[in-house]
């Protein structure tokens, strides 16, 4: 039986547009690729990670504080996978992260 983990962090967003579409179609390929439940809550709202239309109703500007929540026997590595993107900037094909 594989142990499960549960990961709570905060992230911001640092795209100048806030979560439009080039970070959001990032976020989902990356989450999809991973087994744990990843969701991420703004404002009262929560969107689970490997749904575009769940991340757009998120709504969430730039500097906005989300709640990230990891759950699943991958949790540490998805987790940290999600937060290196935030941390990037997001970087589009053939730009170097910051």
């Amino acid at each position: 039986m594989q142990e499960t983990s549960k990961i709570q962090r905060q992230v911001t967003v640092t795209c100048e547009n806030g979560l439009h579409l080039n970070p959001i179609s990032q976020l989902v390929r990356r989450a999809v690729s991973f087994g744990s439940t990843i969701s991420l809550s703004f404002d009262g709202r929560r969107a689970d990670v490997k749904s575009a239309f769940d991340l757009m109703l998120l709504a969430a500007p730039a500097g906005a504080v989300l709640d990230l929540e990891v759950t699943g026997p991958d949790a540490e590595q998805a987790s940290e996978s999600i937060i290196r993107l935030f941390e990037s900037g997001f970087p589009g094909p053939g730009l170097p992260s910051h």
